[in-house]
């Protein structure tokens, strides 16, 4: 991790290594001995595995990011969500413990229950179904890879987006461990530990890990004091590798997460009393009062008024499999995936201390099975690169809502019932290839051919006062009412029929550092029902993208530089729309997404890393026509030139890190970094309204590592949004007119300590 010393008289007292020294000095490094770093610093090369075979990241002609494990934990990288600001183009929320991913401004906005991740994501080769299955494995990280743009030949299945892969720690031939435990403000404790080593030397290896953690959260509960949107996690990892023969290896994986707690839920975004009156003919049958002032903030971000505090729990348990066999000419890989998620969520939906509707008693609740078979052969010659492949997907998933106005009609009181037992599946064949026309030029050809089918039976049932309403007086219903439609184990079926997504590109080798590339690519995600509906389907979205892209080495890899370009332009784009008290995906025609990426590396000095990234996004929707829920007095609206929810105009972060040593044996390596992350505004919403976005912000964060001498003994120092910046994630609105959404974390600090052996 660290850099050699050299103690040389001659570059010390050179000027040099004075500047460098005085450097270190301000760096608050006075105590002990300033000693230069080795003149042969160099950045580290990156292994990748995102074309599904391994190759440096400088190789890759495709749009790609890695952050390695060590790292993640530096930067106290909990979650997918904290990596926001070290990936360009990424933007990550949490809703109610579940993850909310988006990369160019493609992916959900809230999660609705039956939506699927705008973004493929995968743990070990496996495709990850559903966005509330938490951190899984991220205390056993080797790398995260973050794959920009559609994904569409090689991954196909929700990925016009990208792909994030989460590859874990292999067991190791040698004994090897780790403990970690930290401490933080907001009630924020965290154990974890891991063995590996040889079960039976070079045969048979092993690899354990157990990790806990709990947070009181940051929201501040006004109506009963403390805070809300705590939780509390404990699980584990057990790996094997058997290495059957010199050509044969089995690879075993198991992860099991149990968590307690809602995490992180929204509050009033407009920071006005809601309206009830805006709905009253329509689904709450709203009383004809207003919420007194007393019971909704108007405050800071992180605070609130509720009836009850949140509470959720859930638990996955995932099993990977990967079987590897090297022929004379190829290797023959199956991938095969299992997990069992559930997981239940009950809140206070209207977020004031009034109990104008909520999720209870049950609330959302969901249960989540799928299997996963993935069947590749792979090889090269001297002209040829290539892989082809076989893919299998099923799920059984089956949600549950359950939605109560209890001053519904005048005291009546609604209730609502909306379930669905569905069932996914998916099978395609693939390829990807790249044939060498010359040394330094390549031609790219991949082609999925898929097939997605979805069934479904929908029970969804409204009472008014214990009546259904179907069975009301016609007389005892407003004037203009529309009331909603119940029905019972209604037959429901989504077929795609069978989809062909090419890629076709080039890749040009500038010398040994430069590469160029460019290619063009289709992308689809699979469309679906909405389950608080009866009878409601969306149609799959689709996308063509066109990306050219430079990556470039410089000064003996002192410098490193990519960029890319792209333009896409989507179909049947997928959009989140609040109507009532139900989320639902409705399809906005066109859509239109072009922009660009910078991602650069500099060694400075020798001790001195510059990192800098950014996006710029053009994003906006060509055709789309919709009403909000929140003001329906506009009516339809003309949507068309919008800027998309979650694509800023412009990202930047920026970071500089400075190592340095000393001859202390306890402090002996010192690592400090400070980041600064820039955002031009956020669209959350399409309508134009003041709350329906975030308005510029920039984030600063700071970091501070001490290790010992033989690097076995580390502090890790963390404070992060420094500023106390106030944000929000993302913001949705209801019938009731309030616009909602959770706050970014306020400022946090705290310290890490590890030992390895």
């Amino acid at each position: 991790m660290y850099q050699k010393i050299i103690k040389s008289e001659e570059e010390i007292s050179s000027f040099y290594g004075l500047f460098k020294c005085a450097t270190a000095l301000l760096s608050l490094t006075a105590v002990g001995v300033c000693i230069p770093i080795s003149a042969t610093a160099q950045i580290e090369e990156v292994i990748v595995t995102a074309s599904k075979r391994e190759s440096g990241l400088q190789d890759a002609p495709m749009s790609v990011s890695a952050v390695s494990g060590d790292e993640m934990k530096y930067r106290q990288v909990g979650n997918i969500t904290d990596m926001a600001t070290q990936v360009p183009g990424l933007s990550v929320s949490e809703s109610g413990g579940s993850t909310l991913v988006s990369i160019r401004g493609v992916g959900m906005n809230v999660d609705s229950g039956a939506v699927e991740p705008g973004v493929a994501v995968h743990i070990n080769g496996v495709y990850q179904p559903r966005p509330s299955t938490g951190p899984l494995g991220l205390n056993d990280l080797a790398r995260v890879e973050v794959l920009r743009g559609p994904q569409g030949t090689l991954y196909g299945r929700n990925s016009t987006g990208g792909v994030v892969n989460f590859i874990l720690n292999k067991p190791t031939n040698e004994f090897e461990g780790v403990v970690r435990a930290g401490v933080s403000n907001y009630g924020t404790e965290k154990v974890s530990g891991v063995v590996s080593g040889p079960l039976i030397s070079d045969k048979l290896l092993g690899r354990a890990m157990l990790e806990w953690n709990q947070s009181d959260g940051y929201v501040k509960e006004l109506e009963r004091g403390g805070t809300s949107d705590g939780l509390e996690g404990y699980g584990g990892r057990l790996a094997l590798t058997w290495l059957a023969s010199e050509s044969l290896s089995f690879d075993l994986g198991m992860i099991y997460r149990d968590d307690e707690g809602a995490g992180l839920t929204p509050r009033d975004v407009t920071r006005i009393a809601p309206d009830p009156q805006k709905e009253i003919t329509g689904l709450f049958f709203n009383p004809l009062s207003t919420t007194s002032e007393d019971q909704y903030v108007e405050g800071e971000p992180w605070e609130r008024r509720l009836n009850y505090n949140p509470s959720g729990e859930r638990d996955t348990t995932n099993v990977d499999l990967t079987i590897a066999y090297e022929l004379e000419a190829a290797t023959l890989k199956l991938v095969s995936g299992y997990q069992s998620h559930q997981y239940a969520y009950i809140y206070d939906s209207d977020f004031t201390a009034d109990d104008i509707y909520n999720f209870a008693p049950d609330g959302f609740r969901a249960s989540s099975d799928s299997i996963s078979h993935e069947l590749t052969l792979s090889g090269s010659t001297e002209r040829l690169d290539w892989l082809v492949g076989g893919y299998y997907f099923k799920e059984d998933y089956t949600p549950s809502l359950q939605v109560a106005v209890p001053k519904a009609f005048l005291g009546a009181g609604l209730t609502a019932l909306l379930t669905a037992e569905e069932t996914a599946e998916s099978v395609a064949l693939f390829t990807d290839m790249s044939f060498s026309v010359t040394d330094n030029l390549r031609l790219l050809l991949g082609y999925r051919a898929l097939e997605d089918e979805k069934d479904a039976a929908q029970t969804n049932l409204y009472r008014l006062g214990g009546v259904p309403l179907e069975l009301l007086p016609l007389e005892l219903i407003p004037v203009g009412t529309v009331l909603p439609t119940s029905c019972e184990s209604a037959p429901l079926s989504v077929e795609s029929g069978r989809k062909y997504t090419p890629k076709y590109g080039i890749q040009w080798d500038i010398g040994d550092d430069h590469m160029l590339y460019g290619q063009y690519t289709l992308g689809y995600k699979s469309g679906g029902s909405n389950f608080s509906s009866c009878g409601d389907t969306y149609e799959p979205e689709e996308v063509a993208s066109y990306e050219v892209g430079l990556k470039s080495t410089w000064f003996d890899r002192k410098l490193i530089a990519n960029m890319s370009i792209f333009d896409s332009d989507y179909s049947n784009f997928q959009v989140l729309k609040i109507e009532g008290i139900a989320a639902s995906i409705i399809n906005a025609p066109k859509a239109k997404i072009q922009g660009a990426e910078l991602e650069m590396k500099a060694q400075l000095l020798e001790p001195l890393l510059l990192t800098v990234s950014g996006s710029y996004l053009d994003a906006y929707y060509k055709e789309f026509s919709d009403s909000d829920s929140a003001n329906p007095e506009k009516g339809e609206q003309d949507l068309a030139g919008v800027q998309l929810s979650r694509a800023p105009k412009y990202t930047v972060n920026t970071g500089l890190e400075y190592q340095w040593e000393t001859e202390w044996d306890m402090l002996a390596h010192w690592r400090f970094r400070v980041e600064y992350f820039l955002s031009d505004d956020v669209v959350y919403r399409p309508y134009g309204g003041a709350e329906d976005g975030q308005e510029s912000y920039s984030l600063v964060n700071a970091y501070l590592s001490v290790m010992n001498m033989n690097e076995s003994l580390s502090i890790n120092l963390f404070s992060k949004n420094i500023g106390n910046t106030e944000y929000y994630l993302y913001s949705a609105g209801d019938s009731t007119g309030r616009i909602y959404g959770p706050a970014g974390q306020p400022n946090s600090y705290g310290v890490e300590l590890s030992y390895s052996f």
